[in-house]
Order: C-alpha cells, then sequence, then structure tokens
C-alpha cells in the first residue's frame, strides 16, 4: 500500500465532507409599495446569507429561484420579547 493512499484515507476520515453548490439563479424578495423587489446573487449560500441579514434588519424576506419559486423563506425575527 502506497504511503500516498494511507494519507488521503486518513485525509478523508478527518476533514468534514465538502459541499457542493447548487447552481441557478437567486433573488431575494422583499416587499415595498405594493410590489416586490428582486435583489439577484450569484449563489444560494449568498442568498440566505443576504436574507439572514434583511430578516435581522426587520424586513420581511424570501427566496425565489430564476422560476419565481420560493425556495427559502422565514419569519420575521421579533425584535421584543413577547
Amino acid at each position: 500500500m502506497k504511503i500516498s493512499n494511507i494519507v488521503n484515507t486518513l485525509l478523508a476520515q478527518a476533514l468534514p465532507p465538502r459541499h457542493t453548490e447548487v447552481s441557478g439563479s437567486w433573488s431575494i424578495c422583499i416587499p415595498a409599495d405594493g410590489n416586490v423587489q428582486r435583489y439577484a446573487t450569484t449563489s444560494l449560500v449568498q442568498a440566505e446569507a443576504t436574507l439572514n441579514e434583511w430578516l435581522l434588519a426587520g424586513w420581511p424576506a424570501w427566496i425565489e429561484d430564476n422560476s419565481g419559486n420560493l425556495v427559502h423563506s422565514i419569519g420575521t425575527k421579533p425584535l421584543s420579547l413577547n
């Protein structure tokens, strides 16, 4: 058995699994003046990060794919306790 095979096996066990990015285009959507404003993002990871920022700012926001289908939505986070 080669040393490189042993090292690769050990590294594969020690490192976390690799995540692959889902291809497509994603939009962050927020309601504004009776319409919906859409902000394009280059990846789903970027869309989720942007969604969290909008929600922390108090905006109701969601993510849509390039066909306009709802992909991800989280309710607005309350700014006060009960």
